[in-house]
């Protein structure tokens, strides 16, 4: 049997087989390809595939950790995935998806300093200054 998080990242792939199969279908009848449009296949691969069923395991999970280490492998990934997706694109797209893998690093910063923010140091606890 298939555990949650399986299920999760088996059904997001298997989306993003159907859409790739789906723009096939869309090349062939009308000759628009989605390797043509890289904002498109960025925001499918690294939203679809990676960020989307990662943040929803994060959402559902019950451990801090585990949610930490979720969103930070979301993060990287797509701003990973943005730096190859934008070496393909040009113009305003190349710009968009830039910043959105940038964003993403950024939220991530933003999110672990808020974090380490609020969780209270062993020297607090203690009481030693």
């Amino acid at each position: 049997m298939i555990d949650r998080e399986g299920r999760v990242i088996f059904g997001s792939l298997l989306l993003v087989v159907l859409s790739l199969a789906g723009s096939i279908a869309v090349e062939r009848q009308f000759g628009v390809a989605i390797w043509d449009r890289p904002l498109l296949a960025f925001l499918l691969f690294a939203g679809v595939a990676v960020a989307v069923p990662q943040l929803y395991l994060a959402a559902t999970d019950d451990t801090e950790a585990r949610f930490r280490s979720r969103v930070r492998f979301a993060a990287v990934a797509t701003a990973t995935l943005a730096i190859v997706f934008a070496a393909d694109a040009d113009g305003g797209r190349h710009l968009v998806i830039a910043l959105l893998g940038t964003g993403s690093i950024v939220a991530l910063v933003c999110y672990e300093v808020v974090a380490d923010y609020r969780t209270p140091s062993d020297d607090s606890v203690t009481g030693v200054p």
